[in-house]
């Protein structure tokens, strides 16, 4: 587990005490060197309970403030306990689009 997946994991647990969580590194799916850069969070929580996306989403992204200033891209799968249930899964992440000119 890489450093900032690590340390992704671990705010997620303190913050909100999750029942599940995935905090997967997706750079190598990406172009470029950056090993770190490219992050896919699936979190249950009670937390979310009668929270709208949007709102589950900024509290992330409030969270992370500072890290996003390194990490270029961090999708949000984001469940209460019942949504969890339903789905018992979460989207898969789009292919890279590159970045390189050729």
């Amino acid at each position: 587990m890489s450093s900032m997946q690590q340390h992704l994991t671990e705010q997620l647990q303190v913050a909100l005490s999750p029942s599940y969580l995935e905090v997967i590194n997706e750079s190598s799916n990406h172009s470029g060197p950056a090993t770190e850069s490219h992050f896919k969070l699936i979190v249950v929580s009670d937390y979310f309970d009668d929270l709208t996306l949007i709102t589950r989403h900024r509290f992330i992204n409030q969270l992370f403030k500072e890290e996003l200033g390194h990490i270029h891209a961090l999708a949000m799968h984001t469940y209460t306990a019942d949504e969890w249930k339903m789905r018992n899964s979460a989207p898969a992440s789009p292919q890279c689009a590159g970045g390189s000119k050729s």
